[in-house]
Parts: C-alpha cells; sequence; structure tokens
C-alpha cells in the first residue's frame, strides 16, 4: 500500500492559530506591567511569615521588573464594590485582564498594572495604578492564558513604584517579544536602517534591465 501523507494537518494549523498567533495578535490594549522581580526581592521572613513591611515605601524590600507598552487581552468591564471599613465605606474598582504565556513572564499575586500611561497619553494620565489580586490559569499545561484579577491600588501612583523597578523592558511589536530597553533601542535603529536601505534601492531599480543602477 503506498504510503501518503496529507499536505494540511488542521488539527495542529488550529491549535497555532490559537496559541501562537491569536495570542499575539489580537486586540490588544497597551499597558505598564510592574512584575516582580523574585530574585532581587527582600522578604521579611521572621515576624510576618515571608511578607513585606509594606508592599510601596520606605520599607519595602519589594522590587519590581517594569514592562513598558506591554498588551494585554479580554479586558472586563470595571466593577465597583464597597467594603465597610473602619474608615467608613470604600469603593474598590474591579477589573480583570488576559496574559498568554508566550510572552515568557510568570505573573504573581501583587503585581501592579497601570492602564493608561504619560508618554501614551501626555495630557489623561490621571487614572489608578491596579494590583493583581488573584491568578488564573487557563489552562493547565504548558501553553497557558493568564487571567489576572485586578483591583485599584489605593492611594499609591506611579512615581511611588518606580522607586523599586530594578529593571526596565519593553514588549516590542517586530517580534512579539520582551527586551531590554537598550536591546529595544538597537533593534529600532537596525529597523530605521532596514527601511531607509529599503526605500534607497528601490529608487536604484531599472525595470527595463532588471538591474540596480548605482
Amino acid at each position: 500500500m503506498q504510503k501518503y501523507e496529507r499536505l494540511y494537518s488542521y488539527i495542529r494549523e488550529y491549535g497555532q492559530l490559537v496559541y501562537d498567533y491569536y495570542s499575539k495578535h489580537g486586540i490588544a490594549f497597551l499597558t505598564t506591567y510592574y512584575n516582580i522581580n523574585t530574585t532581587e526581592t527582600v522578604w521579611e521572613d521572621e515576624n510576618l511569615l515571608g511578607g513585606a513591611y509594606e508592599e510601596v515605601g520606605e520599607y519595602s524590600g519589594i522590587k519590581f521588573n517594569k514592562i513598558l507598552l506591554l498588551p494585554v487581552y479580554f479586558i472586563e468591564e470595571i466593577s465597583t464594590a464597597f467594603d465597610a471599613q473602619e474608615t467608613g465605606l470604600v469603593k474598590e474598582n474591579e477589573t480583570s485582564i488576559v496574559i498568554p504565556s508566550s510572552y515568557g513572564i510568570t505573573p504573581y499575586s501583587r503585581d501592579l498594572v497601570k492602564l493608561e500611561q504619560s508618554y501614551l497619553r501626555p495630557t489623561n494620565n490621571i487614572y489608578p495604578v491596579f494590583v493583581v489580586s488573584g491568578v488564573e490559569i487557563h489552562p493547565n499545561t504548558d501553553r497557558r492564558f493568564w487571567k489576572l484579577k485586578l483591583e485599584v491600588f489605593q492611594s499609591k501612583t506611579t512615581t511611588q513604584v518606580d522607586n523599586q523597578v530594578e529593571n526596565t523592558y519593553v514588549f516590542y511589536d517586530y517580534d512579539k517579544k520582551i527586551h531590554t530597553l537598550e536591546d529595544s533601542e538597537s533593534l529600532t535603529k537596525l529597523l530605521t536602517k532596514n527601511s531607509t536601505l529599503r526605500a534607497t534601492l528601490k529608487d536604484l531599480y531599472d525595470e527595463n534591465s532588471g538591474f540596480y543602477l548605482v
């Protein structure tokens, strides 16, 4: 019996569409994400069971990796919940976002997210910082999506958080990966040079002879 091989593997193409393509090319919202740096963070492990005296401030040992322009997906409608505390009723805004594992980062509870930044909208940087209050994994495999529950981080600003930033990264849209700030600047310069070279070669091409005339 003659062996044959199917030209199209539909189930694999569907898997690539969902996990490789859509997770990177879907409709996204750009954010600034503060991912806890577990290597450099100093925890108080004697009296606070591995916690910190404060999350953001002078006595905090928590360090963050700041990721600029990180796309997130499926932002849910912000709901308003009222919590009765000693000071009275506190209004807490809640929402959720989705991050694909293809980014190569692991979200943690108490990570911080800023949905607006001054470099994106200089006249509209008035919105709050959100803190990750819960992390769900969908599904429990090596290729997954992280669903993060967010709450408003009360009385904290990005100016205070930036004092605890250990490293700064940028999500580079060209290859859909996270790079250091220095590497992303180098990649941008290379892409700019390539665009200039492409435009120059196009002007030098002669359609009649099929040669590039210098």
